[in-house]
């Protein structure tokens, strides 16, 4: 099974690490594949490690991933346990990524994904609001590709960006890599979506767009202040159901559906001629 998802917006303010946490937690309890998580931290601020390990004042955790990026140690050695209630581990941020974003480095991350795969069921990579090295690393590593965005005029027309550079990725260094879909976060429930917006959004991304929208809900901002999913923090909230409706009603179908398309691609592709033996 192909298990890796980057999600990804270069657009700070995108929901980006509130939806790769609760698509975490949501895949553990929903998914039939199997029961564990590995969620990697790419963005330098680390706000989903200080989430997920239960500490707001900052301080780094002792072995991260950027140890693991710069080989001082196995990516097992650098995982940890969370504090969450459902079985996720971490493979923590660090501010000395920010060294490798300065680097034209974008394969390391893959080889961390690799070794790593068959130790999880799923394994999901948040993303630094940019689109360098870092994003492109775990654009390499993925084998899908979540992107959360407000529908707004201000936030759609840079996606343009986005899709650019996830298309030069499927061309020259991940042929595989699939967009499983774009998921509209931060609605107001009270108004309908911005019609121009919404226009360019399936202009751009046509049948890629998840139904489901996310809508504000305080809800779903309190529960990381309390180092909690939405699902474990109130299960009967309008954000937790948006949320377990995106993931078993659609992104789950979806993704078995991409998967097959995977698989049909993979015995269809021309295989290797062996060279007869020496004589």
């Amino acid at each position: 099974m192909s298990n890796v998802i980057a999600v990804v917006n270069h657009k700070g303010g995108s929901g980006k690490t509130t939806t790769a946490i609760n698509l975490a937690a949501g895949l553990t309890r929903y998914s039939d594949i199997t029961s564990s998580c590995l969620l990697i931290d790419m963005d330098p601020h680390g706000c989903a490690t200080s989430t997920l390990l239960g500490k707001l004042d900052g301080e780094p955790p002792a072995r991260s991933v950027f140890d693991v990026l710069r080989r001082a140690i196995t990516p097992h050695d650098g995982i940890t346990s969370t504090v969450y209630d459902e079985n996720i581990d971490i493979l923590p941020s660090n501010p000395s990524l920010d060294s490798m974003a300065k680097t034209q480095i974008i394969d390391r991350l893959a080889k961390v994904t690799q070794a790593l795969a068959t130790s999880y069921g799923w394994i999901i990579i948040d993303t630094p609001p940019n689109l360098g090295v870092l994003t492109q690393n775990a654009l390499v590593a993925a084998d899908y590709v979540i992107i959360p965005t407000p529908c707004t005029g201000l936030a759609v027309p840079p996606l343009r960006q986005l899709k650019a550079m996830i298309e030069q990725i499927q061309e020259r260094q991940n042929v595989w890599l699939q967009n499983l879909g774009v998921l509209i976060t931060m609605k107001d429930g009270r108004t309908p979506l911005h019609k121009d917006a919404l226009r360019e959004l399936k202009s751009l991304f046509k049948n890629d767009l998840f139904k489901t929208n996310i809508t504000t809900n305080i809800k779903i901002e309190e529960a990381p202040a309390v180092f909690r999913s939405i699902f474990s923090y109130d299960s009967g909230c309008l954000g937790a159901s948006l949320y377990r409706d995106w993931i078993k009603g659609e992104l789950i179908k979806r993704h078995k559906l991409l998967e097959k398309k995977r698989v049909e691609r993979i015995e269809s592709a021309p295989q290797p001629v062996t060279p007869p033996p020496a004589a």
